[in-house]
């Protein structure tokens, strides 16, 4: 059991690293291009990590491993990557 634990911080301390890299290089697209507000910078990439992860949580290996809150999640994605742009505001 506290191997899994182990694994378990380090996977967490693996996840955080990446997302905050991943957080700056988003960051860092703010302002390259004089005519696009971030807020468009934000919801492009919100509706791109939806779909790339909905498509991600639907891999049939990954499917079984999912919960209740998981596929919630992943239902909520998917309703936010198909609504209308009109919808999001």
């Amino acid at each position: 059991m506290d191997d899994k634990i182990a694994q378990l911080g380090k996977a967490d301390a693996a996840i955080e690293k990446e997302v905050a890299a991943f957080m700056n290089r988003i960051e860092a697209l703010f302002g390259k291009w004089e005519k696009v507000e971030p807020k468009y910078i934000v919801e492009s990439t919100l509706l791109t990590l939806c779909a790339e992860m909905t498509k991600l949580l639907d891999r049939p290996n990954l499917a079984e491993y999912m919960g209740p809150a998981t596929l919630k999640l992943s239902n909520a994605m998917a309703d936010y990557r198909d609504s209308r742009i009109v919808d999001r505001g």
